[in-house]
């Protein structure tokens, strides 16, 4: 793992990151895994402008094989609505993208960015739209419903996901084949 500290941050790359990166650009023809890292990126640093405009402090940022994860003690006692705004901001950066993207006629880097956006708030394992989904449940649901409530959610989402991935995913390739693993991996988690 390589680490720097810029300011209050540290910054960590892990050896994972860069062994995905290498798979992307060799299996996937470069193009797709390219716009894929810099869509997840865009994803990240959306979060990122957000947790500073609302002064929340960034304590780490890692580098790893499943992305990139932004960290901060702080996010939990910002006032719920900047919270949000925060994880939804990701999302919101990858859907503003994907349209500037499409009318400029790169159809596939916006379908790209697209996917992220919509991947990310499904309500699965640590994703922002599980996280948002929680909030929501914890404070207009009966408490003996959460889980059963979130379980659901995230098995009907993921069996969705799976089905239109299927379908639509333009024929089998090891991306989506180690999609739907980790979307599987992520409910059967989640669930213990």
């Amino acid at each position: 793992m390589i680490q720097i500290n810029i300011r209050n941050t540290q910054v960590r790359f892990d050896f994972t990151f860069f062994a995905v990166i290498a798979f992307f650009m060799l299996s996937d023809g470069g193009a797709f895994g390219f716009s894929a890292i810099i869509a997840c990126a865009l994803h990240e640093m959306s979060h990122l402008i957000m947790m500073i405009v609302f002064s929340i402090p960034v304590d780490m940022i890692t580098f790893y094989g499943a992305g990139i994860r932004i960290s901060s003690d702080k996010i939990e006692q910002a006032p719920r609505n900047k919270r949000n705004i925060v994880l939804f901001a990701g999302s919101a950066g990858n859907f503003i993208f994907a349209a500037i993207l499409w009318i400029s006629g790169e159809k596939i880097a916006a379908l790209i960015n697209l996917f992220t956006g919509i991947f990310n708030l499904l309500p699965v394992g640590e994703y922002d739209g599980a996280v948002l989904l929680k909030d929501y449940v914890i404070r207009h649901c009966k408490a003996e419903n959460v889980d059963r409530i979130l379980i659901t959610a995230a098995v009907v989402s993921t069996v969705i996901s799976v089905v239109f991935m299927i379908l639509f995913g333009g024929g089998t390739s090891f991306t989506l084949l180690t999609t739907i693993v980790y979307l599987l991996a992520s409910v059967g988690l989640k669930n213990r």
